[in-house]
């Protein structure tokens, strides 16, 4: 114990000796980060876990007897389950449709096939600065036009269209690392342009295009405001709508409200902790080949 103890005091030591100031602040920052963060995820699965009563008065504290049939109640009461299949669905017919739709744009763009593909590929990214909330107006009237309200597929056909701009930013970089050669033999060997994207480059885009799947699933998964606004029947509620509703309903119940919170993070956090690694190595590859 004693050896350990002093290769670990030396290692300390050693740490100190070449802490410069950038790196202290670097340090300080990230534990800042890192509390800020995780202080509030801290905070709401302990809540959930407590009397109503109990949240306030021992607030960073661990339940003394953890409530666990909060979490029963609240699935139930707000019907996150039925949901988190809307939910489910919704995100991966998006996903479905935009990557067809995004593959086809993207080589497109990245091969220069078209007149002002440069331009068509800075107005895509000029695209990322409009704000959500300056589209819902429009989107809103247009699915009333068409009698769109509570159709999932309308819905689908909004979120692929918000998702394209940042697909094609990391399908465009990724396709445009892709040596031209290889098109010119699928040509060789009697591929057309569709076959020649689905069949020659979309197999090698795997890392962007798993990237930009899962961006977009997390997107369309926690999206609210447009949602909020088609979705007006119960039974279609996505798991975000439903959220919002339970908390108006049940403002009273601080303790079903942050249970219903914990059961909505969880899946989408599992999700994320298991992707993590493929979103990093293909934005970092579709970065660097683009």
């Amino acid at each position: 114990m004693r050896k350990g103890g002093s290769n670990l005091n030396k290692k300390l030591r050693k740490w100190f000796r070449g802490l410069t100031a950038g790196k202290a602040v670097h340090f300080l920052l990230a534990l800042l980060w890192f509390g800020l963060t995780l202080f509030p995820l801290y905070f709401t699965v302990v809540s959930s876990l407590k009397l109503d009563n109990e949240i306030w008065d021992t607030m960073f504290q661990l339940p003394s007897i953890p409530q666990w049939e909060n979490y029963f109640k609240a699935a139930e009461t707000a019907g996150i389950l039925s949901a988190i299949v809307n939910s489910v669905v919704i995100s991966l017919g998006s996903v479905a449709i935009m990557i067809v739709c995004v593959m086809m744009s993207s080589y497109v763009i990245a091969r220069r096939l078209i007149k002002r593909a440069k331009a068509l590929n800075l107005y895509l990214l000029a695209a990322l600065m409009i704000p959500l909330q300056g589209a819902i107006v429009p989107i809103v009237q247009m699915v009333g036009a068409v009698g769109g309200k509570n159709n999932f597929f309308v819905l689908m056909l909004i979120y692929v269209g918000l998702n394209i701009s940042i697909s094609s930013f990391i399908l465009v970089g990724y396709i445009g690392g892709i040596s031209r050669e290889i098109d010119e033999a699928a040509a060789i060997d009697g591929c057309n342009l569709f076959q020649t994207i689905f069949r020659i480059i979309f197999p090698i885009s795997m890392p962007g295009v798993a990237t930009a799947a899962i961006v977009g699933f997390l997107n369309v998964y926690n999206e609210l405001p447009i949602a909020n606004v088609i979705l007006t029947k119960t039974e279609n509620r996505t798991i975000s709508v439903a959220l919002l509703a339970f908390q108006g309903d049940y403002q009273t119940s601080l303790s079903l409200i942050f249970a219903s919170i914990v059961i909505v993070i969880i899946p989408i956090l599992i999700f994320y902790l298991l992707c993590q690694e493929k979103v990093e190595h293909g934005l970092a590859s579709g970065a660097i080949k683009g």
